[in-house]
């Protein structure tokens, strides 16, 4: 397990390298100046100059993405230019209101949408099935604002990702399988024969289908929070970009993507005690 772990420690070092980049690349090889855009529409030349030196502007790109990389990893993404606050300090204050917008939407998503994926699956072309189908069809086909609008922010984005139909379609897989059938064969019952020999065997697609849900939530959040003038990290996101503040654009690309692959890495851990045969391959 220790091996396998670090070994995926060590596939994230280039992830991670590559998200950097693109952060580091979305404000400085957009078009304008960032320089002029802090300034002001009629600063002087010396006052933009000024603010170039500041801001490290004036040097290499490499030079300044080297610069940037060594300060990130030590958690510091530096200052915002509109607020002139520490990044990393504007982040993690408003970090806790989209983990608790994001962690309710996966709780409705994995309790809700599990448990309606078995039911549909055990109860194919039923009632049940058409029904659960459907509400999960109608989620995925509105728009997450008009949820959050209809739903007064309690179902808004939740139904959109609901895992109903990845979990049906894994469920209905294993249950086709020959060990199911031997296990009915030997006279358990079918609750017996779903609910612990057919659920943990259908978890794994599932478990993926949840983990790349969750990068989704993430990014539904930052539209969420926009909407609902949601104090979280993805208000900010749209604030710092509105604003050309690059720093916290850079900081704030490279927190979610520290985030998302950390989770991929918990989904990937997950795997082996759910398939032990993982680890092995």
């Amino acid at each position: 397990m220790k091996w396998y772990i670090t070994k995926r420690l060590l596939m994230l070092i280039p992830v991670l390298l590559g998200a950097s980049i693109i952060a580091f690349s979305l404000i400085h090889l957009a078009p304008g100046d960032p320089a002029r855009t802090i300034a002001g529409e009629h600063a002087s030349v010396q006052t933009i100059e000024k603010i170039r030196v500041k801001y490290g502007l004036d040097k290499p790109l490499i030079t300044q993405y080297w610069i940037w990389l060594k300060q990130a990893l030590q958690g510091d993404f530096g200052r915002s230019i509109v607020s002139n606050e520490y990044v990393s300090k504007e982040i993690w204050s408003r970090f806790p209101n989209t983990v608790e917008l994001t962690l309710f939407a996966m709780f409705i998503a994995i309790i809700v949408g599990v448990l309606a994926g078995i039911i549909s699956a055990s109860h194919q072309y039923s009632l049940w099935d058409y029904s659960f189908m459907g509400i999960a069809l109608f989620g995925v086909s509105m728009p997450v604002f008009w949820l959050g609008i209809m739903l007064m922010m309690i179902f808004g984005v939740y139904l959109r990702w609901l895992p109903i139909s990845g979990t049906r379609s894994s469920m209905l897989e294993v249950l086709r399988q020959d060990f199911i059938r031997t296990e009915r064969a030997k006279g358990l019952s079918e609750r017996l024969v779903i609910y612990k020999h057919a659920v943990r065997n259908a978890l794994i697609p599932v478990v993926t289908v949840i983990g790349l849900n969750f990068g989704l939530l993430l990014a539904g959040a930052i539209l969420t929070e926009t909407v609902f003038s949601w104090p979280g990290v993805g208000r900010y996101v749209v604030n710092a970009v509105q604003m050309r503040d690059y720093p916290a654009v850079q900081g704030c690309v490279l927190f979610f993507s520290v985030i998302f692959v950390i989770v991929n890495l918990i989904t990937d851990i997950i795997y082996v005690y759910i398939d032990p045969r993982i680890k092995y391959q």
